[in-house]
């Protein structure tokens, strides 16, 4: 940008922003002044112009009797408000040391109970599905196992009526044994 540019451009901010100035400076002081017409609010604000002027007047007055005093008075002042200041920083440091120890470590030792039992979930989990494995196993077994008894306690019992009939020479009862 050019300086005449900013020059331009400066010049244009500042116009309104005095005019804004210029109407709320005249707006104050029409207000103060529509104020003023209580009575209350007129001795109210002498009240407090007066008690203004006689603080200020008493402080003077003391400064110019005694700067030394006066000056104590205000180092003893700064110096006692920085020791309460000094205090609550120690206060603050000690509940943050506090709150970190307590709080801080109870965190961590629920994140660790909390690792752990996750940890032991995941191994009931696990063995759970080896038991219900062995389960389906046991009930496959039992499911199979009395057919097959079944089956070789039903080819024995042919076997040994074979004999009987071959031994009673039957051999019409066999086949009717054999279809049964």
């Amino acid at each position: 940008m050019t300086q005449s540019t900013i020059e331009n451009q400066s010049t244009i901010e500042t116009q309104p922003n005095s005019k804004l100035l210029k109407g709320i400076l005249i707006g104050g002081l029409v207000g103060g002044a529509l104020t003023l017409l209580d009575s209350n609010t007129r001795s109210k604000v002498k009240r407090s112009a007066v008690l203004l002027k006689d603080n200020s007047m008493n402080m003077i007055e003391q400064v110019k009797e005694n700067p030394s005093e006066m000056k104590d008075q205000m180092v003893s002042g700064v110096k006692g408000a920085t020791e309460t200041i000094k205090e609550a920083i120690n206060d603050v440091e000690t509940l943050y040391e506090t709150v970190n120890e307590d709080v801080v470590d109870k965190v961590s030792e629920v994140k660790d109970i909390s690792t752990d039992a996750l940890g032991t979930a995941k191994d009931a989990t696990s063995e759970l599905k080896d038991i219900s494995s062995k389960v389906v196993v046991a009930g496959k077994q039992l499911k199979e196992t009395p057919s097959q008894s079944l089956k070789s306690d039903n080819d024995k019992n042919e076997k040994e009526s074979d004999e009987i009939v071959k031994k009673s020479g039957l051999s019409n009862q066999k086949s009717i044994s054999s279809n049964f």
